[in-house]
This record gives C-alpha cells, structure tokens and sequence, in this order.
C-alpha cells in the first residue's frame, strides 16, 4: 500500500501546483480584463490559497525536512 501511496501524492501535488500556478495567472493577468468580478477574483484566490496549502504540505516540507537531515548528517 505504501508503494502505491506516495507516487499518488506526488500526483496530487503535482496537479496541485499546476492548478496554483493557474490560479495566479489568473488573478495577476486576467481579472482586471473581467472588469474586477469579484466572483472571478474570490473563485481564484479560493483556488490559490486551497492548493497552495497542499503543494506547502505535499513538496515544500518533505523537502525541506530531506534537506535538513541532510545538512544534519553531514
């Protein structure tokens, strides 16, 4: 089970940052071109902050643990 677990996280984390990178595209270059719909602004902040918490939890801090180990070790 854990075999199949971690590449499936990865997965996620991957779609994730995908979709947060979307999601500030989006608000940095597109929503003054909607005529500021806060709707389109709030769905994507929404978007932004949800995913942006899982690519924090699921690539940044295994990361950042790994990398402290490391300097620990060494």
């Amino acid at each position: 089970m854990t075999s199949l677990k971690q590449p499936l996280l990865n997965l996620f984390a991957g779609i994730c940052l995908l979709v947060f990178t979307v999601a500030v595209i989006d608000i940095v270059f597109f929503w003054p071109d909607t005529g500021f719909d806060w709707m389109f602004l709030g769905k994507n902040v929404l978007y932004a902050i949800a995913t942006g918490y899982w690519v924090w939890r699921l690539l940044i801090q295994p990361y950042r643990k790994r990398k402290a180990l490391e300097a620990e070790s060494s």
